[in-house]
């Protein structure tokens, strides 16, 4: 097929200038034989941050005519896009439409950021979401849904022949309750280390962090709701637990780490850890809700023994405590780490598992597969 494919290539910011997106979304089409022009959406990425409406407009424009020179040239059987709100105007996505060429928008963290793409979803034929709980939001605004999880590529994150010198690693932003996670083990023995941003500052940058502490101290000291002062002041204790662990842990914090480190530091870990809870749009005054992230099929992958939290999603994916190992709190999260650290035999029955799995069920490729399947594109 001849794929129009609208994508950046950053993914993780706990990974520095990270190929994430190229290497799963890109990469797999080109093994399965497909010919795909890819369109860079960077500019729209720094539409989308600036409220930029003059750059928008040129990203949307420059977008229409290279699809429309390109389908000329030769037609496209598919667009595959992974755009936000405030990147493209929807005039732009609807003249793609009016070609005829199916087009799809693939989007992740749907359960608590669909601001980020309730605007735009109407005007794709198909949405591709990587939480299956998110479907509803998709419909409620006239969107079309389909449930495509996430998966891995295997010619990248795979193992490699590195010595195991880490206990525990995990390597994501700091927020929601991760911080809590890290210092229980971390104060019951575990030399667990983590990589990525905001370990050194409390949140996912110090500006950030410095507006949210002099937000929570206005409301602490001067709000005319007990409830809201009481509240403002838990959160207050939040930013600083999260903020401690720097200068409690300064061996076991690092900063974000390459693709190259990513892959490696999977093998270098005797367990590398995982977690589900995320706040609803990143924001602490939000509630907690918990989804799949790409590290529930990249640790797997690359033949970590990987432990996570438990949600009835993942066990779709993964045969809970056979293929990946899950906890329900933190407790049962250091029992589990202590368990597989004295007993290496049973940690690695568990890495040959969950790389078996992976390998036959979540491959990228095999998710292109799936879904030109549904959408009705593939040949015989």
């Amino acid at each position: 097929m001849r794929i129009f494919q609208i994508l950046e290539a950053n993914a993780n910011t706990a990974v520095a200038a990270n190929q994430t997106w190229l290497r799963n979304l890109h990469e797999p089409l080109l093994d399965l034989g497909h010919e795909v022009v890819l369109f860079s959406a960077s500019a729209g990425r720094q539409a989308m941050a600036g409220n930029d409406a003059a750059l928008r407009s040129r990203f949307s424009q420059q977008l229409v005519d290279a699809f429309r020179a390109e389908h000329a040239r030769r037609p496209f059987d598919l667009v595959f896009a992974y755009l936000m709100d405030g990147m493209v105007e929807p005039a732009a996505l609807d003249e793609l439409r009016r070609s005829g060429v199916p087009t799809t928008n693939f989007s992740c963290n749907n359960a608590h950021q669909f601001d980020l793409v309730d605007a735009i979803s109407p005007h794709f034929d198909v949405n591709l979401h990587a939480e299956k709980d998110a479907r509803d939001k998709f419909l409620a605004v006239g969107a079309n849904p389909l449930w495509w999880p996430m998966a891995s590529n295997p010619t990248y994150f795979k193992p490699v022949d590195v010595p195991r010198t880490l206990a525990a690693s995990f390597v994501g932003a700091n927020y929601a309750l991760r911080a809590r996670y890290i210092v229980h083990l971390l104060q019951n023995g575990v030399d667990a280390h983590v990589y990525g941003p905001g370990w050194l500052t409390g949140d996912l940058s110090a500006r950030r962090a410095l507006t949210k502490r002099y937000y929570f101290l206005a409301l602490a000291a001067f709000s005319l709701s007990a409830q809201r002062r009481a509240w403002a002041s838990a959160k207050l204790e939040e930013l600083d637990f999260r903020s401690s662990v720097a200068r409690r842990f300064p061996a076991n914090v690092h900063p974000p780490v390459s693709d190259d480190e990513l892959v490696a530091l999977y093998s270098r870990s005797h367990v590398s850890l995982g977690f589900l809870e995320v706040y609803d749009g990143h924001d602490p005054t939000r509630p907690v809700t918990q989804h799949l992230h790409l590290r529930e099929f990249e640790a797997p992958m690359c033949g970590a023994l990987y432990c996570t939290g438990y949600l009835d999603e993942l066990a779709e994916h993964f045969e809970p405590d056979k293929e990946v190992v899950v906890y329900r709190n933190q407790h049962e999260l250091l029992d589990k780490v202590r368990f597989y650290l004295a007993h290496p035999n049973a940690a690695a029955a568990v890495r040959t598992a969950g790389l078996r799995r992976a390998l036959a069920d979540h491959t990228y490729q095999r998710r292109f597969q799936t879904l030109f399947r549904e959408l009705g594109l593939e040949r015989g």
